[in-house]
C-alpha cells in the first residue's frame, strides 16, 4: 500500500474524531444550536488557507497532503469547498467562482431535499 494512502486514511480517521468531539462539546455549552459545526467549519477554513499558504518546503509532502486532504477534509468538507472557490477565483474570476458557490450550495440543499424526499416516501410504503 502507497504511504499517501495510509497518511490521508489517517490524518482522515483524527480530524473525523476531533469533528465529532468538539461538535459534541461546544453543543453543550450556552451557544446557539448548530454553533459547534459553525465553529468547526471556520476553523477548518482558517487552517487550511494558513497551512496551505505557508512555504510548501517547510513539510514534506506527505505531511501536507496527510494534513490537508486526510485531517482538515474530514475535520470540514467546508475548508476544501472553500479553496476551491478560491482557486476559481483567482484562476477564472468572479463570475465562475460565484456560480460555482451557487451550483454548490443550492444544488448541495436540493440534492438532500431530494435524498430525504424519497426517503420518506420509502418509508411511507
Amino acid at each position: 500500500m502507497k504511504m499517501v494512502y495510509f497518511v490521508v486514511g489517517l490524518g482522515g480517521t483524527v480530524g473525523t474524531i476531533v469533528r465529532y468531539f468538539l461538535d459534541y462539546l461546544l453543543s453543550r455549552t450556552f451557544l446557539p444550536p448548530s454553533s459547534g459545526i459553525l465553529i468547526v467549519n471556520l476553523s477548518g477554513c482558517f487552517m487550511i488557507g494558513f497551512f496551505l499558504s505557508l512555504n510548501s518546503e517547510r513539510f514534506s509532502p506527505l505531511l501536507r497532503i496527510g494534513f490537508a486532504t486526510g485531517f482538515l477534509g474530514s475535520f470540514t468538507t467546508f475548508s476544501t469547498f472553500s479553496v476551491k472557490v478560491l482557486e476559481l477565483f483567482k484562476n477564472w474570476g468572479l463570475q465562475t467562482s460565484a456560480i460555482y458557490t451557487l451550483l454548490t450550495i443550492i444544488g448541495g440543499y436540493c440534492f438532500v431535499h431530494l435524498g430525504h424526499s424519497l426517503a420518506v416516501k420509502i418509508e411511507k410504503g
